[in-house]
């Protein structure tokens, strides 16, 4: 069995790069990490250094020539990327800003009772579809987590 220690990024695909850009600078806050020609755009959350004129990346965009198809929502394939904030207020105020930047928000906030975590949904210009998050549970996530540290093994 394969034991991944981590999601490494996601890659979006993108009908217009420029639009999609904006989308996630702008919008979303991600930096930009690098560009591989005119049809990808490599970015992350910030959190690493610059001058490594390296392209890491948390999100990736792809740019191709064709939209999503009408039915998308009824196909196999990834159902949504979420992004976790810090606080549940904060997910609250994202939902107000994506409003006032006419983001199409497909759900108002919500609190999920599987893991209770506050939650807004929303669609990038493509229709890709995105989710803000934040833990509502007190010590989230350290309280949670395996008290060994170690990732959960087959058996356990």
């Amino acid at each position: 069995m394969i034991k991944p220690i981590d999601v490494a990024h996601v890659n979006f695909n993108v009908t217009d790069m420029t639009r999609s850009v904006k989308f996630y600078t702008e919008i979303i806050g991600l930096h930009i990490s690098g560009r591989h020609g005119d049809n990808i755009v490599f970015m992350n959350l910030g959190q690493y250094r610059d001058g490594d004129n390296l392209m890491f990346h948390d999100i990736a965009l792809y740019q191709v020539p064709l939209g999503a198809t009408e039915d998308y929502r009824k196909r196999a394939g990834v159902n949504h990327t979420a992004f976790r904030l810090a606080t549940p207020e904060d997910v609250d105020r994202a939902a107000e800003f994506l409003k006032s930047q006419n983001v199409k928000v497909l759900k108002d906030p919500i609190t999920h009772s599987e893991d209770m975590d506050h939650c807004l949904y929303f669609e990038d210009p493509d229709g890709n579809v995105l989710e803000f998050v934040a833990s509502t549970l007190p010590g989230f996530p350290k309280e949670y987590l395996r008290k060994d540290g170690q990732l959960r093994k087959e058996g356990q």
